[in-house]
């Protein structure tokens, strides 16, 4: 069998898609996040309001799964990453970047969205709001993807 290991560069390219990433804590719990992934850590917006917050301060162990798996087209990839979440200040800019990946530049047409997201960049996001940041420690990625034959 061929190495399905993926390249940095295809790491970055893959993980740069608007896709979302399922991060588990110790418990265990898991839930989709959207995140940014800046070449070598993830950033996920967090704060009271979620658990998710809660259970990163009581222990920080993680793993974050991203993964596409479309059998139209063939193309199958997983990111898994296994790390320590810390929390920093909330960054309106990057919250801003992340935010377009997944619901583009028109911040006008955000307020159509289930959540008013525009409010995560008015004065300085929403009250005790975080940046979870994981550099990871263990980082397997994969590409499984095939060429599609049509029947």
């Amino acid at each position: 069998m061929d190495d399905l290991s993926m390249s940095p560069d295809e790491i970055d390219d893959f993980l740069s898609g608007p896709h979302t990433g399922q991060l588990a804590t110790n418990g265990p719990t898991i839930r989709p996040l959207w995140y940014h992934w800046d070449g070598k850590a993830f950033w996920i917006i967090s704060g009271p309001w979620a658990k998710l917050y809660e259970r990163v301060q009581k222990d920080p162990r993680v793993a974050f799964c991203v993964d596409v798996g479309d059998f139209d087209t063939g193309i199958v990839k997983q990111v898994i990453a296994n790390g320590s979440v810390t929390l920093h200040e909330y960054d309106v800019e990057r919250a801003r970047r992340l935010l377009y990946r997944y619901l583009g530049p028109d911040e006008d047409a955000w307020s159509d969205a289930p959540d008013d997201y525009r409010g995560y960049l008015r004065d300085g996001g929403p009250p005790g709001a975080v940046f979870l940041h994981m550099e990871p420690t263990k980082l397997t990625a994969l590409n499984f993807s095939y060429a599609r034959t049509r029947a």
